[in-house]
């Protein structure tokens, strides 16, 4: 039986992400352990942006920036609003998009999401989700009420390592696989969207808002 570990890796090794010379940031934060979407969810974000050419992109979970990068390089005229916490994530994060020329393309949003998108008065048409998984739920609500019409939700990390199918044998303290099954039932029943996971990376949703 071939693991989901070894067809992510083998994936993963004929993706060559040197066009948008992002493999250099992607390596250097593997090798740091430093959570980063995997290469194909890169691939697949950087796809979706050059089809639909959206105008207005919310990023749930900026950490330091690599995600918005991807995106933001294949964006001709739109704007990514990216949303984290940490502080010192935004400061890498600006850093990060200064030297691949993309810092007038995104809008940092920093502090608690929670705190953050009730104050969004707008809506978008690309929301990519990536943060706290037990705050999915409620990113989740958001974004299928300000989705524009054929508008795109991909979540990242549904599977969870694997918790999701098989649960694992050290208990989950956070009970953060628990959180995302009950997310996965949601998301591919969810009201007014045509909806799947596909199984790319850790698991990514996507969902396309029905007219």
């Amino acid at each position: 039986m071939i693991s989901f570990d070894k067809i992510s890796q083998y994936t993963d090794s004929l993706i060559n992400l040197k066009p948008d010379e992002t493999d250099e940031i992607y390596a250097y934060l593997s090798n740091k352990k430093h959570p980063v979407v995997k290469k194909d969810v890169a691939r697949f974000l950087a796809q979706t942006v050059m089809i639909r050419q959206p105008e207005k992109i919310l990023e749930i979970g900026t950490n330091v920036g690599y995600s918005s990068i991807v995106m933001a390089l294949k964006l001709k005229k739109g704007r990514i609003y990216s949303i984290d916490y940490r502080a010192d994530h935004h400061k890498k994060a600006r850093e990060n998009f200064l030297r691949y020329g993309v810092d007038d393309k995104i809008e940092l949003l920093t502090g608690y999401a929670q705190d953050i998108l009730p104050g969004l008065e707008m809506t978008f048409d690309m929301i990519f989700i990536d943060a706290d998984k037990k705050g999915y739920s409620d990113y989740l609500d958001f974004a299928a009420a300000h989705v524009n019409e054929t508008g795109i939700i991909l979540i990242d990390n549904m599977f969870w390592k694997g918790s999701v199918i098989e649960p694992p044998d050290t208990p989950d303290e956070r009970n953060i696989s628990g959180s995302l099954t009950d997310l996965n039932i949601k998301f591919s029943k969810l009201k007014g969207f045509n909806a799947q996971i596909l199984s790319i990376g850790d698991g990514l949703g996507f969902a396309v808002k029905e007219k």
